[in-house]
């Protein structure tokens, strides 16, 4: 069963947790239940690895995710995507993203899943050092601050190395977009949220971030992270819920991308 966390001052305008009530729960318990292990939230697998796409989805898959107009960098996308790698990796930070929604939405999926599954403050200001827009120009600041603040929730020092058995991660698994406009777009993903913690065990849970891409400095770079007003679009990822929400598949990088 999800369980609700909000890490205290974690970047409270830039993205919200909703938790999946008892109710929403049982609706949807026949299709997760077999997922989950007694007491430990989602069934933890290696690296959490990802379901596999139903037959029209990997279909959708080869050649990308399909816009509904134009091929450039203001098309709308639909349906599931695979996530296109940055060309070049700096400081375990892929960047040089293709100028289209593809791009931003595979852009968004690289620094949302960087920053917020560090625990070290130095590391997620590095991570934001490459990847926020220059408009956004306190994001290394406030990533650290967030980074402490997620430490302290889970009982840790605020500095020094993480200890043992300790870890967060936030693994994007589906997408949304709109206000797409030729330079930006706004791309919400829907992840799931584990915690690990000694003595209580690994907990996995909804969550839903929002974050505005800009077309800078010849790449996608994070302008924003805001989610005001999308608590309603939380649901269990591949779910017929998920999907009358308007979430699609994200896919992981293969060697056929949706750029």
């Amino acid at each position: 069963m999800y369980d609700s966390y909000r890490p205290r001052r974690r970047w409270p305008r830039w993205f919200t947790l909703w938790f999946f009530g008892t109710l929403a729960v049982a609706v949807i318990g026949l299709v997760i239940g077999a997922a989950l292990s007694p007491g430990s939230g989602r069934q933890q697998g290696p690296a959490l690895a990802r379901p596999a796409p139903s037959a029209s989805a990997a279909s959708a898959a080869l050649s990308g995710a399909s816009p509904t107009a134009g091929t450039g960098s203001g098309a709308v996308m639909s349906g599931a995507m695979r996530v296109v790698p940055g060309r070049e990796l700096v400081n375990g930070v892929y960047l040089g993203f293709p100028h289209s929604t593809a791009g931003a939405v595979s852009a968004a999926d690289a620094v949302v899943g960087e920053v917020f599954s560090t625990l070290d403050p130095d590391r997620a200001a590095a991570v934001m050092r490459l990847t926020a827009a220059p408009s956004f120009a306190d994001a290394p600041q406030e990533a650290a601050q967030g980074a402490v603040s997620d430490r302290e929730s889970l009982g840790i020092w605020p500095s020094g190395p993480v200890p043992a058995g300790y870890s967060l991660l936030v693994q994007p698994l589906e997408y949304q977009t709109r206000d797409v406009a030729g330079e930006t777009v706004t791309v919400l993903l829907l992840c799931d949220f584990t915690t690990t913690v000694p003595g209580t065990g690994t907990q996995t849970r909804i969550a839903v971030f929002p974050v505005r891409m800009a077309w800078t400095q010849s790449d996608w770079k994070a302008a924003s992270f805001s989610g005001d007003g999308d608590a309603g679009l939380a649901a269990e990822p591949f779910s017929p819920a998920a999907a009358a929400a308007g979430w699609q598949e994200l896919l992981p990088s293969g060697s056929t991308n949706a750029a």
